[in-house]
């Protein structure tokens, strides 16, 4: 009889150290694994502003367009482009593989921001705050080529459009 009881004792000691481990070691494997998995990319925040660097209260934001090409030996694979849309508040995030992309964005009636980058492969980019401008005359037309001198009289020669895959 005291062997029985003996042996159940044990098992509920054993039961109670493995529950306990369990616990203590299953949430350290789960962090480790989502910071191992990260996937690489950019990340950040447009912010559409006048002619004065104010910012412009819109609520298109989610009309925003992140055009990611990448580059090899220098030439732009337009074919591989990969396109994002930034949210109602104007974040965004694009899931790339590490190299060297050209980072476009658009959004109608603002200049497109375009800038060079050169990702890690685990590595998610934070570009902070982006700020694109209005493209804006006195007169409310627009101008080709920011020039100022000569007035567009088709509006749709600006109405700039993202690469078609």
């Amino acid at each position: 009889m005291t062997h029985r009881v003996t042996t159940g004792l044990w098992l509920s000691v054993s039961a109670a150290a493995l529950l306990i481990l369990s616990i203590w070691v299953l949430p350290s494997c789960a962090t480790t694994r989502s910071k191992e998995f990260e996937r690489a990319g950019i990340k950040g925040s447009v912010v559409p502003v006048d002619s004065d660097g104010n910012e412009i209260v819109m609520e298109e934001k989610e009309n925003i367009i992140i055009n990611c090409i990448p580059l090899k030996d220098g030439e732009q694979m337009v074919d591989r482009t990969v396109i994002g849309n930034a949210k109602s508040n104007g974040d965004f995030v694009v899931d790339l593989r590490g190299g060297e992309f050209v980072v476009e964005i658009f959004l109608e009636g603002f200049y497109v921001e375009t800038f060079n980058i050169v990702l890690d492969r685990n590595r998610r980019e934070n570009l902070g705050k982006i700020e694109i401008s209005r493209i804006e005359t006195e007169r409310g037309v627009p101008l080709k080529d920011d020039i100022g001198e000569e007035l567009i009289v088709n509006e749709g020669d600006v109405n700039i459009q993202p690469p078609v895959q």
